[in-house]
């Protein structure tokens, strides 16, 4: 038999059978730049968020029943108007429109009203003018921000209401697309379109028969990138952490603690340099790993975890806890709770952008640039407690929230830099900085 129509077959069936399991339900709220959405939550433990685009005559049926089906496999499905989203943008006074930022955004705002383990990277689905959308948010999107895309029957042209912004050339996207790339087409048109290729080569694409469903052919293609159950939390396996081993590992490890932002920003393009340097890095990211509420406690119970096992796997002797932001915010905290053999072996604490209070949990607020919550822990006690020697502040002359500057005199190294919260986005001198102050720490502490 084709192995398409077994695929085809076994998606309809699965769909059909988890219909007779519990009804998905839909509702309408505010989109934000979206306008009016349709939000379908899962009938289970939520396992991917998507936001699905419809075909340029709007939100219909056929849509509902994919995001009715895709909700029954774990999904809270965001159902956008594609036409409505158009119209919207073309009011704005933008030179361009950052369209990935609106769905995760979605993401953000959703998510944190449902309650689940961890943080999941918006996954972007379309038909129609809505498959060629989700296209240009790939295009857009920086590492670690979508978890891929769907795109079914898309069209060749985008609507140029759109003015799409171009891909931020500051930060880095992995080895190429910042996600999965699926592409169905029911009808006789050619794919891919031109020029549209992944690491130069030709975009597969996955054929359906001229009636197939909007929603078996949806499921079809995203099935394969819904993970199987809900993501585990409680060992060092399923920590959100990103390995980063030098081509010639050495003796010095790195545990880089992002933004809230994620795994996307300074603190990404610092380890990687570092790992350019000769450096075996390893990064937690800060939006999925605090998503949910952590202790102090907690928090440096699994650094002390990730310190052994990276240690041992990479045969380390020296390591330095870097910050960015939230992640410095937190890391003397983690700091004063390690055992203490491994303290031991910390020469340097790197704090950017440091702050005078400490969040455990990702908050809304915090992305609003907002005072923190009266949840929020006071840093400078807990600085107090450090070696001052084995800290390196840096702020940007344009701060105004930061504890840098207390810390001149108190034997901390203290770097001021140009710009604000992103340092004038000279992240190359940053990662000098850094090497070259943690060699000299580890040097005095050698036995």
């Amino acid at each position: 038999m084709n192995p398409l129509k077994i695929l085809t077959a076994m998606t309809l069936a699965a769909g059909l059978l988890a219909a007779t399991v519990a009804p998905a339900q839909a509702e309408t709220v505010p989109g934000g730049r979206y306008g009016r959405v349709e939000l379908t939550r899962p009938t289970g433990p939520m396992r991917a968020f998507i936001v699905l685009f419809s075909d340029r005559g709007g939100w219909d049926a056929a849509d509902q029943q994919a995001a009715e089906m895709l909700a029954r496999q774990g999904a809270m499905v965001v159902g956008v108007d594609t036409e409505r989203y158009a119209r919207s943008l073309a009011t704005l006074h933008e030179a361009c429109h950052p369209l990935v930022g609106d769905a995760e955004g979605m993401s953000h705002q959703l998510e944190r009203e449902q309650p689940s383990g961890g943080y999941l990277s918006p996954i972007a689905a379309g038909v129609g003018q809505g498959a060629v959308l989700a296209e240009h948010l790939l295009a857009q999107a920086p590492a670690n921000t979508l978890a891929g895309i769907a795109a079914l029957d898309p069209q060749a042209r985008l609507d140029a209401r759109f003015k799409p912004c171009p891909a931020d050339s500051g930060l880095s996207r992995g080895d190429g697309l910042p996600g999965f790339h699926a592409v169905g087409s029911r009808t006789s048109a050619t794919l891919p379109r031109p020029g549209a290729t992944v690491a130069g080569k030709p975009l597969p694409v996955q054929y359906f028969a001229a009636g197939t469903s909007t929603a078996t052919a949806l499921l079809a293609l995203l099935q394969p990138h819904l993970p199987q159950q809900a993501p585990a939390h409680d060992d060092v396996s399923n920590l959100p952490l990103i390995e980063l081993p030098a081509a010639k590992p050495g003796e010095m490890l790195a545990l880089v603690i992002s933004g809230d932002g994620g795994w996307r920003d300074l603190d990404k393009s610092i380890a990687e340099a570092l790992q350019r340097s000769g450096v075996s890095v390893v990064g937690l990211d800060s939006l999925r790993y605090f998503w949910s509420s952590k202790t102090p406690q907690q928090t440096a119970d699994d650094v002390a975890r990730v310190i052994q096992v990276y240690g041992a796997r990479w045969h380390t002797r020296t390591v330095a806890l870097i910050g960015y932001s939230f992640g410095a915010d937190v890391m003397p905290f983690v700091y004063n709770r390690l055992p203490p053999s491994q303290r031991e072996q910390v020469s340097l604490l790197a704090l950017l952008g440091l702050a005078h209070t400490a969040d455990f949990q990702i908050r809304v607020t915090g992305w609003l640039g907002l005072p923190a919550s009266a949840a929020a822990l006071p840093i400078t006690p807990e600085i107090g407690a450090i070696p001052s020697a084995l800290i390196q502040c840096f702020y940007g002359e344009d701060e105004s929230d930061t504890l840098c500057p207390s810390l001149e005199k108190s034997g901390a190294t203290v770097v001021r830099t140009g710009g604000g919260h992103h340092f004038g986005r000279d992240y190359a001198s940053l990662e000098q900085a850094i090497l070259n102050d943690w060699r000299k720490q580890a040097a005095t502490r050698q036995p």
